[in-house]
């Protein structure tokens, strides 16, 4: 699908912004885009960077009345056994999320990261936390943010009505545990209970943000599955 084909579907109103692969032909096919209304174009500065399975964006701090401006990364990470596929992923989307974190505490990757993880944790507990790391830590949230949870009654455990985990599974919850960003699905707003993003009943379209954005959420919602969805996952 062209870019003029994923327009089309768009109001006029909406200003779009692409990220394309180039792998296995001279076309673009795939990638990511991102849209937004026009109004909104002074606020939202897209970012250039090298990796290719995540699109990076800024939101200024005025919009959402923060002391720093929102980092945004639209994931795509392609399904094992493909074309597409690499090992590589979350390497690469974990050195610019680290770059990014640098200029601001608030930062959100959001997409198909292809990942089923089940319910197991996202954080290190402080039971995982042994003794050589208690006396060399002299706070222990430079271990663990899971304070913040309890501190905005989120709970620590996620519902996931998908109970398959895979590679990129356990491969994910390792990032998420080691830069410390906390998975929304399955435990926030009006998705407590845990709903699939994908046929099969399966979870594998994430939001997960830092612990800073946690206090700007006030609601989270995974809606029905969209065929329309569908057309661009496939074309």
């Amino acid at each position: 699908m062209t870019d003029e084909n994923v327009m089309a579907f768009l109001p006029r109103s909406t200003k779009t912004d692409f990220k394309n692969r180039h792998k296995l032909s001279n076309h673009r096919s795939g990638g990511i885009a991102l849209g937004y209304r026009k109004y909104l174009e002074k606020y939202i500065k897209p970012i250039e960077t090298e990796c290719k399975f995540v699109y990076w964006f800024t939101i200024d701090k005025r919009v959402l009345n923060l002391p720093e401006n929102v980092f945004i990364g639209i994931v795509y990470i392609p399904p094992v056994n493909t074309n597409y596929t690499s090992e590589e992923a979350f390497n690469d989307i974990e050195l610019e999320l680290q770059r990014y974190s640098e200029k601001s505490d608030y930062i959100i990757l959001v997409g198909d990261f292809n990942s089923r993880k089940a319910n197991l944790s996202d954080f290190y507990d402080e039971g995982d936390i042994d003794d050589f790391v208690i006396d060399n830590l002299t706070d222990q949230s430079d271990y663990t943010d899971v304070y913040m949870l309890d501190d905005l009654n989120i709970s620590r455990t996620r519902n996931n009505p998908d109970k398959v985990v895979n590679c990129y599974g356990r491969t994910f919850l390792e990032f998420c545990k080691n830069n410390k960003v906390f998975i929304l699905n399955g435990r926030v707003g009006q998705d407590v209970i845990g709903r699939p993003t994908s046929r099969n009943n399966s979870v594998i379209d994430y939001i997960v943000c830092t612990p800073h954005f946690l206090r700007c959420i006030s609601n989270f919602e995974v809606l029905e599955f969209s065929k329309l969805f569908l057309m661009f996952t496939h074309l």
